[in-house]
């Protein structure tokens, strides 16, 4: 089975927390560690990977939470 992944990055509306593959975000933030402390929570919840991506889009950390 697939683990699900959670994306930090930023958009024109502030920082998305968005599963991998999904058009709609999980959450919208004003800052980036707000948005990192949910999508870690995300992934921790099930298990997951968190990306957190730079403002131009190239990845900054990846990090693996076992359940």
């Amino acid at each position: 089975m697939a683990k699900t992944t959670y994306v930090v990055r930023m958009s024109a509306d502030g920082w998305l927390v968005q599963k991998e593959g999904k058009r709609s975000p999980e959450s919208v933030h004003r800052k980036k560690d707000v948005a990192i402390r949910k999508g870690r929570s995300l992934a921790k919840k099930v298990g997951g990977t968190l990306k957190i991506k730079t403002k131009d889009g190239r990845i900054q950390a990846k990090r693996v939470y076992a359940t």
